[in-house]
């Protein structure tokens, strides 16, 4: 019996050592370093070295739109109600300032250089009556009273010609170019700005009220983007600040600065307009494009690794480390993550100059490694 008790001890035992044993087998398979031949690092494009300096941006990110100023985006109407009789442009065609795009007619344009010309003739009658009764007036042969008449009928003639004038200007006509010859109810439909024709409104032969468009100009020439930057982070928004823009659908990133901040929050979204100016190389692109932007505003100047070589591992960081001993995984001290790189605090051997994998740490992580030998 006592035998058979010292069996089942010694079992035990056994049994215990064994299970105590197979952690610490884990733990050296885990901190083992894993050695590579300079073909085998070649071959999956995997580079070592110390840690470079870099700088990590702290953005806010915002989407917005391509745009142009006020001025730059106009809608043309008739000065004068009249019929659209010719139309000289489509959709896409670029114009110059005062081309003409198209014809109105009407016969109060008619009507109006008549009036001018009948105004001007009733002027110059005035005009000569009164130095002629000037010279008559010291021999008493023109009263004072009927003098004075005159010269009113004068000032009122004056003021006549001028508002025809004005209306004439307001049609785009020269009013000193006018002769009885030259009437006529057609009137050129001119750009008022340098750019593109983008719409049409009307066809050819409809009527046209001064209230309603005929076409519009668009000019791209101080063309912006105008971001959208919420009430939690507009605080943070300074005019000057530089920007990254980026259209959907692509990877490349366009610089930009921060022109003006607007200050009044739109009620409904609770965001304001951040006026951007991108830079030159900045795609021609449609009004109205959607941009993707993040705003600058803070820089971090450290040692930094590629977003793309961190293996997390939960919420912990890691990457490897290189030297005499092989490839080993390591725990990194990380702070702000830009998208692009990571700023890199520790641990202290990588702070003072050990090499890491600067490209290929995924490759290592379980031992992707392929050899060239192997195709």
């Amino acid at each position: 019996m006592k035998n058979f008790i010292y069996i089942i001890i010694a079992g035990l035992l056994v049994l215990r050592c064994g299970q105590s044993e197979a952690p610490t087998e884990e733990v050296h398979e885990e901190n083992a370093a894993l050695k590579l031949t300079k073909e085998q690092l070649a071959y999956n494009h995997i580079e070592v070295g110390k840690l470079p300096k870099g700088v990590v941006y702290h953005t806010i990110s915002s989407t917005g739109n391509v745009d142009v100023p006020p001025n730059h985006s106009i809608k043309l109407s008739a000065p004068i109600e009249a019929y659209l009789s010719r139309v000289l442009v489509l959709p896409g065609d670029k114009v110059k300032k005062g081309q003409v795009l198209g014809y109105l007619t009407h016969p109060s344009v008619a009507e109006l250089q008549k009036n001018y010309l009948s105004a001007r003739s009733h002027l110059e009658f005035v005009q000569k009556d009164v130095v002629r009764k000037s010279e008559l007036l010291d021999g008493k042969t023109v009263s004072q009273r009927n003098y004075e008449q005159l010269v009113s009928d004068q000032i009122a003639a004056e003021a006549e010609l001028r508002a025809i004038e004005a209306d004439l200007n307001r049609l785009g006509i020269n009013a000193y170019s006018i002769t009885s010859e030259s009437v006529s109810q057609t009137l050129p439909l001119r750009a008022p700005i340098e750019g593109m024709i983008t719409d049409l409104f009307l066809k050819t032969g409809e009527h046209v009220n001064t209230s309603e468009p005929i076409l519009s100009i668009l000019n791209h020439e101080h063309e912006h983007v105008e971001l959208q930057v919420y009430q939690q982070d507009l605080r943070k928004v300074k005019k000057g600040m530089k920007v990254f823009l980026r259209l959907p659908g692509e990877t490349q990133e366009y610089g930009g600065e921060v022109f003006l901040v607007n200050s009044q929050l739109n009620r409904e979204t609770l965001s304001a307009n951040i006026h951007v100016h991108p830079a030159e190389d900045f795609p021609d692109v449609a009004i109205n494009s959607v941009v993707f932007g993040k705003i600058i505003y803070q820089v971090d100047s450290s040692l930094v690794l590629p977003s793309t070589e961190i293996l997390k591992e939960g919420e912990n960081s890691f990457a490897f480390t290189n030297s005499n001993e092989g490839f080993k995984k390591v725990q990194l001290e990380v702070g702000h993550d830009d998208g692009k790189n990571v700023a890199i605090f520790g641990p202290l051997e990588l702070i003072n100059g050990r090499e890491v994998v600067l490209r290929g740490n995924y490759n290592l992580n379980g031992g992707n490694v392929e050899s060239s030998h192997s195709h």
